[in-house]
């Protein structure tokens, strides 16, 4: 059958050309209806995507792209803090005091920047230390009120940090206050958060202190920032290390 008989047939039968076009506007319908709800439908080579996928797929490469960002930044930080804490490790007073107070700026920094993705997040950063009476103390923080730095102190038996400074374990939760948390709000604690890191500052075996960082939102965080958290705990090793055998 060519198309000039269905040409004929159409003229000489309305009725015919009245059906297929109410089928044709039925299948029309029915694709839209499918992409509208998510469906990827294809037609004689045409493919239809729904606005919601479209965008949920800008919405992931966006994030990747941010992500691909984000690693970048920290790969740069990593190896800027290496070389300027190889350089200070054989510097002497008072040019090592000074190099150490950059360094430290620097890495705390860093910290906050990658951690702060999430506007509503306001990561703040510890660097904890031994006090050598069962607790630990504050040797360096970020975005921490100067008093609150000062007094702090967080049990080693029954603190989240405690815990990481006992075991060598990296303490990671998206929310700190459910039932069973290693976690124990300090009493005095003048804010609350819901995520928490804890990655230790080792040499070799031996724990040197902890660098932790809160986050305000619950799974503030993911996998892979808790790795960037273990590499700069881990790149700071070394001046730690220095520091303390000088104290």
């Amino acid at each position: 059958m060519d198309f000039e008989l269905i040409f004929n047939v159409m003229i000489e039968k309305p009725w015919v050309a009245y059906t297929l076009l109410v089928i044709g506007l039925l299948f029309a319908g029915i694709l839209l209806w499918r992409a509208k709800n998510g469906d990827e439908v294809s037609f004689m080579g045409l493919n239809l995507q729904s606005n919601t996928r479209v965008k949920e797929l800008e919405q992931e490469i966006y994030q990747l792209e941010e992500e691909g960002k984000q690693k970048n930044y920290v790969i740069t930080s990593l190896n800027r803090l290496a070389s300027e804490i190889s350089r200070s490790l054989v510097l002497q007073e008072p040019e090592f005091e000074d190099q150490r107070r950059r360094i430290y700026n620097y890495l705390l920094s860093c910290v906050v920047a990658v951690f702060a993705g999430n506007k509503g997040n306001n990561p703040k950063v510890c660097i904890f230390i031994d006090t050598g009476d069962g607790h630990l103390k504050v040797h360096e923080a970020a975005a921490h009120t100067p008093n609150g730095m000062r007094k702090l102190r967080l049990s080693i038996a029954d603190s989240a940090a405690g815990y990481t400074f006992q075991t060598g374990e990296t303490f990671f939760s998206g929310e700190i206050h459910t039932p069973g948390s290693r976690f124990k709000a300090h009493p005095k604690a003048q804010s609350t958060y819901h995520s928490l890191i804890c990655a230790p500052i080792k040499s070799g075996d031996e724990v040197l202190g902890v660098l932790s960082v809160t986050g305000d939102e619950e799974r503030s965080y993911t996998d892979d920032e808790k790795m960037y958290l273990a590499a700069f705990a881990n790149v700071l090793a070394p001046l730690l290390q220095l520091e303390l055998k000088q104290n």
